[in-house]
């Protein structure tokens, strides 16, 4: 716009500037030769004539140039206008722009598609109140946010009923659009069908929750094992205290006191059978909220469980925590931890010397930090870059699935947004070298 008024302006300057000087020059050259009134008259005509085709025909130059440049602006102002109606048109997202009012002034195919409709005519003009929709509130209000605040909303997750009652989830962006005085005058949506990688999504964290489970159940076994030794102690105390007043009472000894001091250990240690059933119930429970959990008891609770292998195999558990509150899943840091401490216990099996494993617990830089080691002699070199492949393992078939340690990387990794990895490592206790594997696990307290 500016670029023609500028070269109108150039045009009238070049007439005006030519006209006063062909006036001039040419007054002064008629009166300096011819001094005849009549004669002068007739110069004065024909020098009129002159100057009106003389200036005709610069004009014809001047603004025939102006609008063959002007048409040279439209043509590329329409052929801009052109690939940008293709680039919305087969953009691969919904594009639509509404005014102050939150009517629609122009959108894609794509968001034609969605809503069902058959032109752009059944769209232009009307707002989302006009179609049966059941989260045109949500739209409206997403509208007047952005217009109100001046400001955008991105990246957001909505959904959309469409005439068939299938729910599509969108990811959607709104930016206020403003004219040259800054003042609000409608707002443009770019919106992106993610109903499809939200369903994939949906899928993975399905089979990523079986492979958990799938791993938990693939340690029963061992888990049913700890169960009945941890049983079999307080089943003998109820037994036999069951007996004794049984006998007293056939022979007629007993007394209340006596009695009531045996039925109150029954229950003691009948409560204690309750307390173990509940450990290992809610480790096989499955976590679908993160909760606020203490680091001391998640080790406390995963040593219960494991306990008896501990001790059938003589292995001394080192510990150095330091107690951090955070948020996890509780059942399944258990399982990371039972899985990595149930490796060391297995490679600490060929160990005939002093067996340990140390377990510390620590807060560094906003993140606990957990270290699980063995003194088992460490993982082979040419293996220790795989451990977390699922389905790999040095065990036979009967002894290991695998998934253990994939597992455990799927859950710090990705549930609990961590890191895990592990290095060989030659270390000292009591006054004895010793070389094992060091597990650390790192994750974020904010």
């Amino acid at each position: 716009m500016f670029k023609n008024v500028t070269s109108a302006f150039k045009i009238s300057i070049i007439y005006f500037i030519f006209s006063l000087l062909w006036i001039y020059y040419s007054d002064s050259a008629i009166n300096f030769l011819v001094k005849d009134f009549q004669e002068l008259q007739y110069l004065q005509t024909i020098k009129g004539w002159f100057f009106v085709t003389i200036s005709s025909i610069l004009l014809y130059i001047l603004t025939r140039q102006f609008f063959i440049n002007l048409q040279k602006e439209k043509d590329k102002l329409a052929n801009a206008n052109y690939i940008l109606e293709k680039v919305i048109e087969n953009a691969p997202v919904i594009i639509f722009w509404k005014d102050k009012n939150g009517v629609y002034q122009g959108a894609n195919k794509q968001l034609l598609e969605i809503m069902n409709l058959k032109n752009k005519e059944e769209l232009i003009g009307k707002k989302d109140s006009d179609f049966n929709i059941s989260e045109k509130e949500d739209f409206v209000n997403d509208d007047l946010y952005v217009m109100t605040n001046k400001k955008p909303k991105l990246n957001y997750s909505e959904t959309i009923t469409t005439k068939n009652k299938e729910k599509r989830v969108l990811n959607s962006s709104k930016v206020p659009l403003f004219d040259n005085t800054g003042k609000v005058i409608g707002v443009l949506g770019v919106v992106q069908d993610i109903t499809e990688q939200s369903n994939r999504q949906e899928q993975i964290k399905s089979q990523e929750q079986l492979l958990i489970q799938q791993s938990k159940l693939a340690s029963m076994g061992e888990m049913i094992a700890n169960i009945a030794h941890q049983w079999r102690q307080p089943l003998s105390v109820i037994s036999m205290l069951a007996t004794g007043i049984k006998l007293q009472k056939e022979l007629k000894l007993s007394d209340e006191q006596s009695e009531i001091e045996s039925l109150e250990l029954i229950n003691d240690n009948a409560q204690y059978l309750s307390k173990t059933i509940d450990d290992f119930k809610n480790f096989f429970k499955e976590s679908t909220i993160k909760n606020k959990v203490y680091s001391d008891d998640i080790v406390k609770k995963t040593l219960k469980l494991i306990l008896p292998r501990l001790k059938n195999r003589d292995i001394k558990i080192v510990e150095n925590y330091e107690n951090v509150e955070f948020n996890a899943y509780e059942s399944e840091l258990i399982q990371v931890f039972i899985n990595i401490i149930n490796n060391s216990i297995d490679a600490l099996e060929e160990i005939e010397a002093d067996k340990f494993i140390f377990i510390k617990t620590n807060k560094i830089n906003n993140n606990l930090v957990i270290q699980i080691k063995d003194n088992a002699g460490g993982i082979k070199e040419e293996i220790i870059d795989k451990i977390f492949e699922p389905y790999f393992t040095t065990k036979d078939e009967k002894q290991g699935t695998g998934i253990g340690l994939f597992m455990c990387n799927e859950i710090v990794v990705k549930h609990l947004k961590g890191k895990i990895f592990v290095v060989n490592e030659s270390f000292e206790y009591l006054d004895k070298t010793y070389k094992g594997s060091l597990f650390t696990i790192e994750l974020p307290l904010v």
